[in-house]
């Protein structure tokens, strides 16, 4: 009996010597920005340390009888921080040589959380560009376009209307009324509807651009890459922020924002609201208006409540809307002239000349709740999202000063996706990293495209096609009607493996499961279909010192496919799903204490089943997609950065491309000005260059930022975004030369005060966003109108 109490005394003994309490925590600079990557640890036990995630925030177990933390990060004073409760907010100052105005000092470790967890962008064994807060506020980054003429190999544009987007990755391009070839994730939920990407961006803590599939961690339709935008989360000191901004075409911005914590490290709130109004800059010289006038409006409210240490939730309600001109194209100036020739694709003398005044609407909702656990082993995720999407436009149909016709386009989405995911703690003394999930989605989505006739032309004899005379019918000519449904299941795992200090073993897979459902009320017919897809991924990464890191990856990527309305001579009912076998290699280096900053990568892409829009210009038209079989695409890309002294850095990125279509045909309507459109011919296009790849892009940039006076500085940006030929069809008779597009920004902050004098396309360089091919239809061609410059001020106070 005595021996077996002495045993139970013993237990006891260890389990209370094994106590322990959490103690989770906010580690700022001095700025209160976040850090990512500090370590943290138990000052009685060195051996027992954490990492602070991408929001700067820990959690970590200590003994009941620990009563210190020490906190330390590259270029920071380390901290010892008395444990005074069980959530602390740690503030590292900058190390003594760090404020040294004569030595230089090199770029501080960016974090990425590519991959769902913290780790550097250097060690990432992908090409990647992140900007954090201070760049984006720098540059006057206010959406992903902006954000992507800083990025090698990456073009964005915008043409017809908000919403139709024209993203192009390395090749790899967004189809119209079709998937983007980018995941856009913003706080962990993943935007559905591409048309979402026009959002305003504000409130950034990071924005990242992860090239090259990305399906095994981000889902379906990630072909290209992943976007990764992290706004800021609220916390303990009450922040107010007031903006306006004027500019000319009649731009005038106005912005308030506000975070802090109803209960201090408990319960957070944040809210910000944006309204803007621009009167354009582009005539309709026939009706003597503007046409891509806007107003917009955005409203981001974010509540987090911390349940413990471990456990919080985050309520997100995220809403924006654009009411603006739209299809306003441009063609020759008299279409019933053939003495003039189609319009010619550098051809940028004529103007908008359209008896119609184009209008549409763009409005998004996202709500979403994120619950996250810290557990000691893992963490945990649960993000439920719900995203509906609306976008419409009423305007021009033949683009000229003639009142022929009217055309519609109705374009819904209603998304709802679960989400769960358990990534391994972040430790950093780990060898073993994992991030596994499995996602539910199921998405609605409505299309409608309409065509309203000139009743005076059409049932008047086709006499008067006047635009004083004109009398569009309200009843519309149906050319696509569609309810379309996407039911997603999907599983994933991804591992990280450090075979040595210096080798590090990466594999992941993704297993989606696709049901896909078409009502088409034209032809009163319902098809449906299902694919199961892998999207296994493959890296092997070696660092022969701490700043050369080499590595090399395979990951296939998938884009779904889809339904057409009708079946025609250039498209059939269906189109297939697209797919790539991407194999990249890369270094990534650092010189010079990290003053410099030099990445290189190389990579191949095979091409499948790579998806084309069309149409065929019946009354109504009907709108298509088909396939080309094989594409093969072949780049390179260098990025450098270079801070020359404390106060200026430098940065350059060239992207070099080639897309070329290696088996392909395209059906070519040979008899359209006699209003045939059975007749065609096969036109082989193999061996010609891929359509929308962008051969080359070169990034040249300047940041200064100089102190004048102890609360007051004086921030000087200036980028060069030059992209070069790029063939808008498959025949390559038409093509998009090479052009520069320059900005520049100058910042002065006195205090709580800041304005910022900026000018975008200061050159006035004229461009396509997009180019029509429409001759072989037997019309002119067309082209949507360049941007042309613009300039304003901005003003900000901090409360």
């Amino acid at each position: 009996m005595k021996k077996l109490f002495l045993l139970f005394a013993l237990l006891a003994q260890v389990c209370f010597s094994q106590e322990s309490k959490d103690v989770g925590g906010l580690v700022v600079d001095s700025s209160g920005n976040p850090i990512a990557g500090a370590t943290i640890v138990d000052k009685s036990n060195p051996t027992n340390g954490v990492i602070s995630d991408f929001d700067g925030e820990f959690v970590i177990a200590v003994a009941e009888s620990s009563k210190e933390l020490e906190v330390s990060f590259l270029g920071y004073e380390t901290k010892v921080v008395p444990i005074t409760s069980s959530y602390l907010t740690i503030k590292l100052e900058p190390k003594a040589d760090q404020l040294d105005a004569v030595t230089v000092q090199g770029f501080t470790s960016v974090a990425t959380n590519a991959r769902l967890r913290t780790q550097a962008i250097q060690d990432l064994p992908e090409t990647t560009v992140a900007l954090g807060s201070a760049e984006i506020e720098a540059s006057g980054i206010q959406d992903i376009q902006d954000f992507t003429s800083v990025i090698s190999n990456v073009t964005f544009t915008q043409a017809q209307q908000p919403g139709v987007n024209f993203l192009t990755v390395r090749g790899i391009s967004q189809i119209r009324n079709a998937e983007s070839p980018v995941a856009v994730v913003i706080d962990g939920m993943t935007l559905p509807d591409a048309s979402a990407m026009n959002m305003s961006l504000y409130d950034i803590e990071l924005m990242e651009f992860i090239k090259g599939p990305q399906g095994t961690l981000y889902g379906k339709n990630a072909i290209a890459g992943a976007i990764n935008i992290i706004t800021k989360d609220p916390a303990n000191e009450n922040k107010t922020k007031a903006t306006f901004s004027a500019g000319n075409g009649g731009l005038l911005r106005a912005g308030l924002s506000s975070s802090g914590a109803f209960v201090d490290n408990k319960f957070y709130y944040s809210v910000t609201g944006r309204y803007s109004t621009f009167d354009g800059l582009i005539d309709n010289t026939f009706l003597n208006q503007k046409v891509d006038f806007s107003d917009e409006y955005n409203i981001r409210a974010k509540l987090k409540y911390k349940f413990s240490p471990r456990w919080s939730a985050t309520l997100v309600q995220d809403n924006f809307g654009i009411q603006a001109g739209g299809n306003y194209y441009i063609t020759k100036t008299d279409i019933f002239d053939p003495s003039i020739p189609p319009l010619q694709d550098d051809d940028y003398s004529n103007d908008v000349f359209g008896d119609v005044l184009g209008d549409s609407d763009l409005s998004n909702s996202l709500s979403s709740l994120k619950v996250e656990g810290k557990l000691q082993n893992m963490n945990i995720q649960s993000v439920t999202s719900f995203n509906a999407t609306k976008r419409y436009y009423i305007g021009e149909n033949d683009y000229s000063q003639y009142a022929f016709s009217k055309v519609s386009q109705t374009s819904d989405s209603d998304t709802f996706s679960q989400e769960i995911r358990v990534t391994s703690k972040t430790d950093k003394d780990s060898n073993f990293d994992y991030t596994f999930g499995s996602l539910y989605q199921n998405s609605q989505r409505y299309l409608n495209t309409s065509t309203f006739l000139n009743k005076t032309f059409y049932e008047g004899g086709f006499v008067d096609a006047s635009a004083a005379n004109a009398n569009y019918s309200e009843d519309p000519l149906v050319g696509n009607d569609d309810d379309n449904t996407v039911e997603t299941l999907a599983g994933f795992g991804f591992l990280d493996y450090r075979v040595t200090p210096k080798l590090t073993l990466s594999a992941g897979v993704r297993v989606d499961y696709d049901r896909l459902k078409n009502e088409s009320r034209i032809s009163n017919t319902t098809l449906e279909n299902d694919i199961t897809v892998w999207q296994p991924k493959f890296s092997i990464a070696y660092a022969f010192t701490e700043d050369i890191l080499t590595y090399a990856n395979y990951g296939r990527g998938y884009r779904s496919g889809g339904f057409n309305s009708q079946e025609t001579v250039k498209f059939d009912r269906t189109y297939e799903p697209e797919f790539t076998n991407n194999y990249e290699l890369g270094i990534k280096t650092s010189f010079l204490n990290n003053r410099i900053i030099f990445n290189n990568a190389v990579y191949y892409i095979e091409f499948e089943n790579q998806q084309q829009y069309t149409f065929i210009p019946l009354t109504p038209s009907i709108l298509g997609i088909y396939n080309f079989d094989k594409t093969e695409i072949r780049g390179f890309e260098s990025e450098i950065k270079f801070k020359a002294t404390n106060n200026i850095d430098f940065f350059a990125s060239i992207g070099i491309n080639e897309g070329k279509i290696l088996e392909g045909t395209y059906n070519r309507l040979t008899n359209a000005a006699a209003f045939d459109y059975e007749t065609f011919e096969v036109v082989d296009v193999s061996g010609n260059a891929s359509p929308f790849t962008v051969e080359s892009t070169i990034q040249i940039g300047a940041n200064g930022n100089f102190d004048l006076g102890e609360t007051s500085k004086i921030g000087i940006y200036i980028n060069a975004d030059h992209r070069g030929t790029q063939y808008w069809d498959p025949l390559e008779e038409y093509k998009q030369e090479p052009y520069t597009l320059l900005n520049g920004r100058i910042n002065l902050k006195f205090d709580k005060v800041g304005v910022s004098l900026w000018a975008n396309n200061i050159l006035n360089t004229a461009y396509n966003p997009e180019f029509f091919p429409t001759a072989e239809f037997g019309f002119s061609n067309l082209r949507f109108p360049h941007t042309p410059t613009t300039f304003g001020v901005d003003l900000s106070y901090r409360f």
